[in-house]
């Protein structure tokens, strides 16, 4: 598998776990409202990306 296919095919998934990873972490390191605001923000985005793309092919097809 080359490096195009490999970042096309995990690029999105690997920055996902990332950012949801982020998003757990700060929920548990963090006691200031800061850590929150983070927290629900990170977490929030890949349900915002999966919602899109759930109804972007939906309505396309």
């Amino acid at each position: 598998m080359n490096s195009k296919k490999f970042k096309q095919v995990w690029g999105m998934p690997i920055l996902l776990g990332i950012i949801s990873l982020f998003g757990l972490i700060a929920a548990l390191a963090g006691t200031e409202i800061i850590w929150d605001a983070l927290s629900w923000i990170s977490l929030g985005i890949p349900l915002i990306i999966l919602f899109y793309k759930y109804f972007k092919t939906k309505h396309t097809s």
